[in-house]
């Protein structure tokens, strides 16, 4: 991201593409990007499994045995996972960038 600081604001865009947002007060203005990781969606498909286990003995030790069993399973959502936000604002005066600042959990 430093390699933008001193660079004009086009060669910002050109390079990072349009950003999310932008703020403009006072004669400078602030491009917004969200570079957050993507939240993965549940995946889809069958699921297999094995399973094993045994059921204890009856009234006076009568009853008792081992089972196995194989399954097939339907996800039904919920194994994505949450996306880690990292919004980067870049600060433009007179058509150069002056600085930057990373904020969220996914910056690096």
């Amino acid at each position: 991201m430093s390699t933008y600081v001193g660079q004009p604001e086009v060669r910002l865009v050109e390079g990072l593409g349009v950003p999310q947002r932008v703020y403009e007060t006072e004669g400078r203005r602030f491009l917004e990007y969200d570079f957050g990781s993507k939240a993965v969606p549940a995946s889809s498909g069958f699921s297999f499994g094995l399973g094993a286990g045994s059921f204890g003995g009856g009234r006076y030790g009568r009853g008792g045995g081992i089972g196995t069993g194989i399954g097939i399973g339907i996800p039904l959502g919920g194994s994505g996972y949450e996306a880690a936000p990292c919004i980067v604002t870049f600060e433009v005066r007179d058509d150069r960038v002056l600085d930057f600042r990373r904020q969220g959990e996914s910056c690096r």
